[in-house]
């Protein structure tokens, strides 16, 4: 189990349940719960909670006393405990956190299907509702979906916390690495690293070939980004690359507009417009709605290219997968440029949105904090 924090409406929640707090309450509870079984001094919860103000022993003790009754609903699963002479520790109780429903391999296979359904249609907050109510809906998550989800919702400082081996966290730092810096040949440089070196489980192993594509055509490689498309060709029909199909089309789309091959790339535009009322996936057309908006520019189409360009961001936003926003991001940071070399100022409100993400997730700080456990681990 655990709370799901809403800080602008200083509520708490937890199995689907919420209650109010007081800022004081609400600050005080979200720091116990950063620090979960371990022991908050009096000192520490009152330099955490009233920092240049001057309360006393007795204010942490008022405050405990109140989200005590907050939380009595809840006494069954968690509990705040007095270490005499010394502060308060939070804790959850292990023991009655076992769901019936949990044992019922249907009940879980059944919410596994849900979430894959929900990834396949790029609806993001949907499978991180079902993420928050696992408890309550009985059924646990594998660690790798666990890990996934963490990234969809826009975690990415959990992918650097030393707890996690590199084989676990190895797939998402080298993507986040590649999305949020410029240098698309360094990036290129760390995946091949990882792929010589095996450090990466099958899975995503295969995933990240198939996702190597991109940086080959970012980096110019044509040549390298056609044979590994024509590897794929056949294979993008079999049933369990349905999930694929869209953003192997996208890829097509993309390396056409780069090489200013404007003839396949608008064979491939309406190929893909076809598809999309079938296959309404978020992700996937929110790309190509920006990828499409890149061919526009090129065609000196800068309203149509305007409104494609704001539909894919908005279709990106709305599937709430923050990578794949800050991808499309990254595609007209640095590659509207090249297209509109006359019309700079087009080119540089098109980077508002990268600018905006990268201050929301630090993206400076992040990039040197990926950088060096990849230069240590490769």
């Amino acid at each position: 189990m655990r709370f799901i924090f809403f800080a602008e409406q200083g509520m708490v929640q937890i199995g689907g349940e919420a209650i109010s707090l007081l800022p004081k309450e609400y600050a005080l509870l979200y720091y116990l719960y950063r620090h979960v079984n371990q022991l908050c001094t009096r000192e520490q919860l009152l330099n955490a909670v009233w920092p240049m103000e001057y309360p006393t022993d007795r204010t942490v003790d008022d405050h405990i006393y109140r989200l005590r009754k907050k939380l009595k609903r809840w006494a069954h699963i968690v509990s705040i405990q007095t270490v005499r002479g010394q502060g308060y520790r939070m804790t959850f109780n292990t023991s009655s956190s076992v769901n019936p429903l949990a044992k019922d391999d249907e009940i879980a296979a059944s919410y596994i299907t849900l979430l894959d359904k929900y990834h396949l249609f790029g609806q993001g907050e949907a499978m991180q509702v079902l993420a928050e109510n696992q408890y309550t809906l009985g059924f646990r998550f594998a660690e790798e979906k666990r890990l996934y989800l963490e990234a969809v919702k826009g975690n990415f400082s959990f992918f650097l916390r030393p707890d996690l081996s590199f084989t676990q966290k190895a797939f998402y730092l080298l993507f986040l690495y590649w999305y949020i810096q410029p240098d698309s040949e360094k990036a290129l440089e760390y995946i091949e690293k990882a792929s010589a070196k095996h450090v990466l489980p099958p899975l995503w192993h295969e995933e990240m070939k198939f996702n190597i594509i991109d940086l080959y055509i970012e980096t110019k490689r044509f040549m390298q980004a056609r044979q590994a498309l024509n590897r794929y060709e056949q294979k993008i029909y079999e049933p369990d690359m349905q999930g694929f199909r869209l953003f192997f089309y996208n890829k097509k789309l993309l390396l056409s507009v780069l090489e200013k091959n404007h003839v396949e790339a608008h064979k491939w535009i309406q190929h893909i417009e076809q598809l999309l009322p079938s296959h309404p996936y978020l992700r996937e057309k929110g790309l190509f709605l920006v990828i499409k908006g890149l061919w526009l520019l090129s065609q000196k189409c800068f309203v149509k290219a305007d409104t494609s360009i704001e539909e894919g961001l908005f279709v990106l936003q709305t599937s709430r997968f923050t990578p794949h926003l800050i991808y499309g991001a990254r595609l007209l940071r640095y590659f509207s440029s090249p297209l509109i070399e006359e019309h700079s100022k087009i080119a540089t409100r098109y980077g508002q949105t990268w600018e905006e993400l990268s201050e929301t997730y630090s993206f400076s700080s992040l990039e040197q904090r990926i950088r060096q456990q990849l230069d240590y681990f490769l």
